[in-house]
């Protein structure tokens, strides 16, 4: 369809070539549309990235590398052939504007005006690392006889620059050498790791006879342990099939006729357990009328059934009556731990005379 495009235009009748050339100068509308509004002035809209970390010098807001923008490029001039472009942005956090410039002296950009940039540049000669390879230097070493003699004579002349510090660094290398330390450090490291290959390899070895295998084993990780662990743990698990069908093999191999033995051993437990009922039984019974031993019997006297006595003058011949009395009202407490039963119920009748 790419062969069509010229062709599906509609020309109207008033279109004169030799006046208008085109559809957008018969409409008097550009084809960019609203990005060549300024384009008169030589200005066009573009969406410009910012290449670097800069700071606003309007609200003093960090903005990053990459962030876009609508900004108004135009040409300022020409470095060589080489044009000059300027372009010019508002921040989107205040009402500031940036003016960006190209500078392809140095491969890079110039901050005209309303930001500055964060610096992240560095030299690498200044921290012992070398620079981005310049094929172009190369070049003219190759091309230029005399480059390449001014070249050898900086060279020169940095060596010797640098020959004092290349002289103390190997100095301290020499004071800090040591041979036999540096040599006993490692043979114990060899050692080491000696004695831990060997242990490794008689494991592999005792594991390939006990399995029958005469493949190359791969070192243990723990997800070995833990499948090993698993399998260990549930290797005597069986799935309901393997017992139900134990269950239907233990059927088939049971006799017809139970023998005589089991019914003999259940008759012995029912015996055993009448017997003991019995002596149960016998022994709650007996415990109203003999009183424990291990129990620690206690007095009932009659101040504690409720029994008060009147405040009277006692002749001496009723004394031991009054004492065969109190002797009859001691009554022993018989505690039953094994039978619960209701307690007893007494009376008692006493006839006080007075002797008055």
């Amino acid at each position: 369809m790419g062969e069509r495009k010229g062709q599906n235009f509609y020309y109207p009748p008033d279109f004169d070539y030799k006046k208008h050339k085109t559809l957008n100068a018969y409409h008097g509308t550009h084809a960019l549309r609203e990005r060549a509004a300024k384009i008169k002035q030589g200005i066009l809209i573009i969406r410009f990235e910012m290449p670097f970390n800069i700071w606003c010098l309007g609200c003093n807001n960090h903005i990053g590398m990459g962030v876009r923008y609508n900004a108004e490029k135009k040409k300022i001039g020409m470095y060589y052939t080489t044009p000059l472009y300027e372009f010019r942005m508002k921040c989107h956090l205040c009402d500031n504007y940036f003016v960006i410039r190209t500078d392809p002296e140095h491969f890079d950009y110039e901050l005209v005006e309303g930001c500055r940039r964060q610096e992240k540049r560095y030299d690498p000669s200044t921290i012992a690392q070398l620079g981005a390879v310049d094929r172009g230097f190369n070049r003219q070493l190759e091309g230029d006889k005399m480059f390449k003699i001014e070249h050898l004579e900086n060279d020169k002349t940095k060596s010797v620059q640098t020959g004092d510090q290349i002289e103390k660094l190997e100095w301290i290398q020499d004071r800090m050498r040591d041979d036999f330390a540096a040599n006993q450090a490692l043979r114990q490291i060899f050692r080491h790791e000696k004695k831990e290959l060997m242990d490794q390899r008689l494991i592999d070895e005792d594991l390939q006879k006990r399995t029958s295998l005469n493949i190359k084993l791969l070192p243990e990780s723990d997800e070995d342990r833990k499948l090993a662990a698993m399998i260990s743990r549930h290797r005597n698990v069986k799935s309901y099939e393997e017992q139900q069908n134990e269950v239907r093999s233990s059927i088939r191999n049971r006799p017809l006729f139970v023998a005589s033995t089991s019914s003999s051993n259940t008759l012995k437990q029912d015996l055993k357990k009448t017997l003991s009922l019995k002596i149960h039984e016998k022994r709650a019974s007996n415990g109203f009328d003999e009183p424990l031993a291990s129990s620690s019997s206690s007095l009932l006297t009659s101040k504690a059934i409720g029994i008060t006595r009147k405040k009277a003058k006692v002749d001496a011949s009723n004394a031991s009556q009054h004492e065969e009395m109190r002797q009859d009202l001691q009554i022993s407490n018989v505690g039953l731990s094994d039978v619960s039963c209701p307690p007893k119920q007494c009376s008692l009748v006493a006839d006080y005379e007075s002797s008055d």
